[in-house]
């Protein structure tokens, strides 16, 4: 059995999720995008999104971050080596959530996350910006250059499922999005979240875990931004 919600994000700032490929007449660093069909030709066009692997990679780090003060393990190691030793008596709790190296099935995500596609048509900006020299902390000469944003209130929604076996670890999961609320996301930006289960969530976690489900139904930052 797999459970599954919808997750929606929101720019509160100006948004970028960096892109590999710069636009040759636009910005040295835009947002992503990918190839959709459109029209009755199914002609190919780029539409923004937010890649679900970034989104995984925020709500893991996101995990790491809350784990111990709600009663959760994180061994908080990145380096395989240091991941294996931290394991010798058992993965942590967000690396069997998350996933981690290794070999056999045990080792694999227990939660996987959609793309995020927008929500109507989301609006960009570039914006000009200087580099800083790490050592004197002003300008550095020749380091300008041109960011793509999305403007606040642009929206996106994804899904995100979780198998049955790790039912117990959906309230850390939560405690991640939550956490992605008032952290940092793409490059720099705040985002809201919400959740849009359909009441599913309710006889999946602890009734304790309620109240915090509650929350995370409604946007945290709503009347901040003006759409």
């Amino acid at each position: 059995m797999v459970i599954r919600f919808k997750l929606r994000l929101r720019a509160v700032s100006l948004l970028t999720v960096g892109w590999g490929v710069p636009d040759v007449m636009g910005a040295d660093i835009v947002h992503a995008r990918k190839l959709r069909l459109e029209g009755a030709g199914r002609r190919a066009a780029e539409a923004l999104y937010v890649p679900g692997s970034s989104v995984k990679g925020a709500l893991r780090t996101a995990a790491s971050r809350v784990a111990a003060a709600y009663g959760f393990t994180s061994c908080g190691e990145v380096k395989p080596e240091l991941i294996a030793k931290a394991h010798a008596s058992g993965p942590c709790d967000v690396c069997r959530l998350f996933g981690h190296p290794g070999d056999g099935p045990s080792v694999a995500s227990r939660v996987w996350v959609s793309d995020f596609n927008p929500v109507g048509e989301p609006r960009t900006v570039i914006v000009a910006r200087v580099a800083l020299d790490d050592r004197t902390l002003t300008a550095a000469e020749g380091a300008l250059y041109s960011v793509e944003h999305l403007l606040p209130g642009s929206e996106f929604e994804g899904e995100v499922r979780v198998y049955e076996d790790a039912r117990d670890l959906i309230p850390l999961l939560l405690l991640a999005i939550a956490e992605l609320r008032t952290w940092r996301f793409g490059r720099g930006a705040v985002v809201d979240a919400r959740v849009e289960d359909g009441g599913v969530l309710d006889s999946v976690v602890e009734a304790k875990w309620h109240p915090l489900l509650d929350e995370l139904r409604n946007w945290l930052w709503e009347g901040v931004v003006t759409i």
